[in-house]
């Protein structure tokens, strides 16, 4: 009889945080869907209260970290529990958001962050970075080094009808990341007075241009139709360690569901889009306005370039090849 593999996630956070839904649930299914006993659980918080769920663990064939730094002593304690120990995960943690204040503190915690990183990534099988850069960032100290963007279910994210008389701007995300669009969307003001933008968030965006944007709050169950309204798609992101960290997952979105990516140079963004096949990167602020303009004005062009888009998912961030490249990390195929 052929073994079953048991395989479990531990995850730092609950269902509605991005990296789990998106790099831990639809894996977790899959799973399960084919006969394998695959679960997820939450990791508490406290280090006693660790202690105890971990000596609760029974045996699997891999235990994958969900983007959690532990404690130099808990890695040890859960590679006992199994065949493969994994650490993903798709953001710089040893970082902050570019909005956060600088400080002494901020700096502290920082290198305290950076040094857990570092040691964990020594202490594990297998790590599993979301793109090249953090990848390159962990290399030095991991056994083995697996590069696995976040993966999108391209049967679930597909495009709506192409409507070339409609050429909606729009940018989703959520709410710390609001922080990035301000000057943006001032800076759109000439296309947007007249056809106004749409923003989607978990919380009100009050920002410099709201008055140039339709607001929406964000739905799991609306968030294929939601994206399916956007013609084209706004990331702007600044240049910075934090950003460079960032799995351009946004730009993955929008690409599926039929808008165009117009998207600043930055990080993984750059091996995401082709710059004038399958979307726009934008190295300077008044290319801003020249991309979403063209893009506006050009219907046979936006619907060639969502075409293309819509390809390069399919054929490189789709959910099925990335489970392929999973399982085989975890030594399960």
């Amino acid at each position: 009889m052929t073994k079953i593999p048991r395989i479990i996630f531990l995850a730092q956070a609950g269902e509605d945080l991005p990296s789990v839904r998106f790099r831990v649930l639809p894996y977790v299914q899959l799973g399960q869907d084919m006969g394998w006993d695959v679960t997820t659980k939450r990791i508490p918080k406290s280090f006693f209260q660790r202690l105890g769920f971990f000596a609760k663990l029974g045996s699997y064939d891999a235990i994958v970290i969900q983007k959690k730094l532990f404690s130099s002593f808990e890695p040890f304690l859960l590679k006992h529990k199994c065949r493969k120990l994994v650490f993903d995960f798709d953001d710089a943690l040893w970082t902050f958001h570019p909005s956060t204040a600088p400080g002494p503190k901020r700096d502290a915690r920082s290198a305290k962050d950076s040094k857990r990183f570092s040691r964990q990534c020594g202490q594990v099988d297998t790590v599993i970075a979301g793109n090249s850069y953090l990848a390159e960032r962990a290399v030095n100290n991991a056994k083995q080094i697996e590069i696995i963007p976040t993966p999108l279910d391209t049967d679930k994210y597909v495009p709506g009808e192409f409507n070339p008389n409609r050429s909606r701007v729009g940018w989703m995300g959520t709410s710390s990341n609001l922080f990035f669009i301000d000057d943006v969307l001032q800076g759109l003001h000439a296309v947007l007075e007249s056809d106004p933008g749409l923003v989607i968030s978990n919380k009100v965006y009050e920002g410099k241009g709201a008055k140039l944007v339709h607001y929406q709050d964000w739905s799991a169950d609306l968030e294929v139709e939601q994206l399916q309204s956007i013609d084209i798609g706004l990331m702007p992101l600044t240049d910075d360690e934090y950003t460079r960290g960032k799995c351009g997952f946004k730009l993955l979105q929008y690409m599926a569901c039929g808008a165009v990516p117009v998207a600043s140079a930055v990080g993984f963004n750059k091996e995401i889009i082709e710059d004038g096949r399958d979307g726009f990167l934008v190295t300077s602020p008044e290319q801003w306005l020249e991309k979403v303009s063209l893009l506006k004005s050009d219907s046979s062009l936006r619907e060639r370039m969502r075409n293309a888009a819509r390809e390069k998912v399919v054929s490189r961030f789709s959910l099925k090849i990335a489970s392929e490249k999973l399982w085989k990390a975890l030594g399960i195929s």
